[in-house]
């Protein structure tokens, strides 16, 4: 034990004589804070750039909005056994990543009468970034545009309480940022 205290006294001794220590505290922090966000632990998990080539379907993002509004929706008081859907207004937008070659030039001629002519060329080559993971290539996607709520059908077996569905109306109002307008509230039936 006492060798341990001289160790870690000689260490700590030796570390503040090293100048800007917190400095290279703080980059070594960060390399592992990025390390444990780049490649996370566990098998099941994507890293970021897996993540690209696993793009949402509209389809897909529609059911989801759907799924999470069945389950909130059906926690208001009376609301029953609920269920939604949801249309939206286009496809989604990717935004892709470009590697972006520009070249200029810059050529000086003299006629045989002296006067000087400069010509000067720019050429831009924009090309999408390519990522290859398990042998596909596919473009690497920098982030996605969600297609705006088009309409919200809400279908509740507790909608004929004025009063639940005044909070349908609100709750859906709240989640999805959409106009009264666009929602319509149904009584489920008992099939």
């Amino acid at each position: 034990m006492a060798n341990e205290n001289a160790f870690l006294s000689k260490l700590f001794a030796k570390l503040k004589k090293v100048k800007h220590i917190e400095v290279y505290a703080v980059i070594f922090l960060a390399i592992v804070v990025m390390a444990i966000w780049l490649f996370p632990s566990g098998g099941s998990k994507q890293t970021s750039i897996e993540q690209s080539f696993s793009t949402t379907t509209t389809a897909e993002y529609a059911k989801s909005l759907e799924n999470r509004l069945n389950s909130v929706l059906s926690a208001i008081d009376g609301a029953g056994s609920v269920q939604c859907m949801i249309t939206l207004d286009g496809e989604i937008e990717r935004v892709l990543a470009y590697s972006n070659d520009e070249k200029n030039s810059s050529t000086q001629n003299t006629t045989s009468n002296g006067t000087t002519n400069k010509t000067e060329t720019s050429t831009s080559n924009k090309e999408p970034i390519l990522i290859t993971v398990n042998g596909s290539s596919e473009p690497l996607v920098l982030y996605e545009i969600m297609p705006d709520i088009k309409g919200i059908v809400v279908v509740a077996s507790g909608a004929n309480d004025v009063r639940v569905k005044l909070d349908i109306l609100k709750a859906v109002q709240a989640l999805l940022n959409v106009q009264s307008s666009q929602i319509e509230i149904f009584v489920k039936g008992n099939n």
